[in-house]
């Protein structure tokens, strides 16, 4: 099949935003696809046992198809979803997420769909270098592809990121660059050149939007350096109670890729919570969930992450607003001490795609009495959730939170109690 073009009815749109499109009993995936159009599509490629294809025509478009309101919206790899409305992309998400939990709910069981904002925006973006006719740019990949588009403005991200991408290509010789990320906080935005060798141009402390910046360089081993001394330091500000407590966050420092659903996240954490005095934080990276919950509560922080940098972080931002802390380096895939973390008030788990299976395959030993998992994969975090009801861990609330507007991806927040 691969380099033919085929048509076939779009099934299902899956978790990651690709629709399963029926060819003749075969299932080919696609991007951009809505349930109940007729296509023409390109068979490219056959990954993991899959065939994969693009769009040539929507031959017969479905009922729920609309244009997709970005002018590259079918071209770019970045969005996924954005042929269907805003509100249908978030009953689609809540969909993914209470299938995937399905079978650990119980009539008790506290259920939350997301949300849907329309003027929520991402603030967290990497752009890739591209060349057309008109000179070098920086864009997203196409669709299945290494081929930047060039794009006047995403509606995705924030303005100081659409005037930020501006600036660099108007001011920046993007020669020698491969991409550049930037991160937009609460009080600045960090921009890193990703290259080979340091940018021969010196950045000055331009702003974007009255929002300083700070330029770094990143190298191929992954070391980031400033561009520009003395550094900024930029934090985000996050609620603790009936207040904010400000973290710093340097350019290496994972944050989540919305502000606002990160806000939305963290208080739920907190009502969830209520009143703790000790928290093991497993997978912490810069204390972003543990320590305004601690700031709130006057808890104790007992937490690992296997980044270096990020448990520094933590530790320094611990000592910044006041919390009693511990931070440890730790792989927390293999096996690692648990004595730190055993009769926990609250554990927070916040693991990568991968899931926290042998965290939760132990949960006899560590014995909180409440545990809220954070997942952003959805099938990784039932899993999970299995294996905490095979501990005697009830699942008493589960919440789906869209961080990623436009794009297949969602966030499952579950609350677990000890029966």
């Amino acid at each position: 099949m691969i380099g033919h073009t085929v048509e076939g009815i779009v099934g299902p749109i899956l978790p990651g935003g690709e629709a399963a499109v029926n060819v003749n009993g075969t299932t080919v995936l696609v991007a951009n696809a809505v349930p109940g159009d007729l296509l023409a599509v390109h068979i490219s490629a056959k990954r993991r046992g899959v065939f994969r294809g693009e769009i040539v025509e929507v031959i017969e478009p479905s009922k729920t198809r609309i244009e997709p309101p970005c002018p590259v919206g079918n071209a770019c790899g970045g969005c996924a979803l954005q042929s269907i409305s805003g509100q249908a992309q978030s009953e689609l998400k809540s969909g993914w997420v209470k299938a995937a939990f399905e079978p650990l709910v119980d009539a008790g069981t506290e259920w939350m769909p997301v949300q849907f904002h329309a003027d929520h925006c991402r603030r967290r973006v990497r752009w890739f270098v591209g060349s057309d006719r008109k000179g070098l740019f920086l864009g997203f990949y196409a669709q299945a592809s290494h081929q930047p588009v060039r794009h006047r403005e995403c509606m995705v991200l924030t303005p100081e990121l659409n005037a930020l991408r501006t600036l660099i290509e108007k001011n920046v010789s993007l020669n020698g660059i491969g991409s550049v990320q930037a991160v937009h906080l609460s009080d600045g935005v960090h921009v890193i050149l990703e290259t080979e060798c340091k940018p021969t141009a010196e950045m000055e402390a331009t702003n974007i939007e009255s929002m300083p910046l700070q330029w770094w360089w990143r190298d191929s081993n992954g070391i980031t350096r400033p561009m520009q001394k003395p550094v900024e330091n930029f934090h985000d500000l996050l609620p603790a109670g009936d207040c904010d407590v400000a973290l710093t966050v340097g350019p290496d420092g994972f944050v989540q890729g919305q502000m606002e659903g990160n806000r939305e996240l963290i208080a739920q954490i907190q009502q969830w919570a209520g009143k703790v005095r000790r928290i093991a934080d497993l997978f912490c990276g810069i204390g972003n969930l543990s320590l305004p919950l601690a700031a709130a509560t006057g808890a104790e922080v007992i937490g690992a992450e296997l980044n270096a940098a990020s448990v520094r972080a933590a530790t320094a931002n611990a000592k910044a607003i006041g919390i009693t802390s511990t931070f440890a380096v730790a792989n927390l895939f293999e096996v690692f001490d648990l004595e730190p973390y055993i009769g926990a008030d609250l554990l927070i788990l916040d693991p990568p795609r991968r899931g926290a299976k042998r965290i939760c395959s132990q949960m006899s030993r560590l014995l909180p009495d409440k545990i809220i998992m954070i997942s952003c994969d959805a099938a990784a975090g039932s899993r999970d959730g299995a294996l905490l009801k095979e501990h005697g861990y009830r699942l008493k609330a589960l919440r789906a939170l869209d961080l990623f507007p436009g794009a297949g991806h969602v966030e499952a927040m579950s609350l677990w109690q000890r029966s």
